[in-house]
């Protein structure tokens, strides 16, 4: 059986194993970071209100 795995077919299922992996140890772990960070009330792309003070 195992001979019909190639390399490739090995790489590529190791890399999906590991990218859903951490997709889900990120969305336990992290969740409300990724929450604040995708809310209406976190805009990046707008400006600040008042420029940083100059020092």
């Amino acid at each position: 059986m195992l001979p019909h795995f190639t390399w490739t077919d090995y790489s590529l299922a190791v890399a999906v194993i590991g990218i859903v992996y951490y997709l889900i140890v990120g969305a336990l772990f992290y969740r409300q970071e990724i929450k604040t960070f995708f809310s209406s009330q976190n805009k990046l792309w707008q400006r600040a209100e008042k420029p940083p003070p100059s020092g």
